[in-house]
């Protein structure tokens, strides 16, 4: 028998013997089949949590969004008023030792 027949032949018996006796998978093959399974796992969760999401409605949307821009203007008026006066303060002081 070549070498082909009697991995087929062991194969076999080993299917026959009550298939227990399987053999461990190489750890690269292993390494490859796990990541897709915790890969496939992990999108069945993302699944099932995206049914408890509670979405705001359009109007909420827009309410929020309004908040958003308004602070973010206010807070760039904010800090260019703080930016500006500390700018004048430091050039006040530079000034009175003598450098421009």
């Amino acid at each position: 028998m070549s070498g082909q027949e009697l991995k087929v032949v062991d194969a076999a018996k080993a299917v026959t013997a009550g298939g227990d006796e399987r053999r461990e998978r190489p750890a690269w093959l292993e390494r490859i089949t796990g990541s897709w399974e915790d890969l496939r796992k992990f999108l069945h969760d993302v699944r099932g949590e995206m049914g408890h999401v509670t979405w705001p409605s359009m109007p909420e949307v827009r309410s929020q969004t309004l908040i958003v821009i308004v602070t973010i203007f206010f807070f760039g008026a904010f800090f260019y008023v703080v930016d500006s006066g500390f700018g004048k303060l430091i050039q006040m002081i530079l000034s009175q030792f003598g450098h421009s």
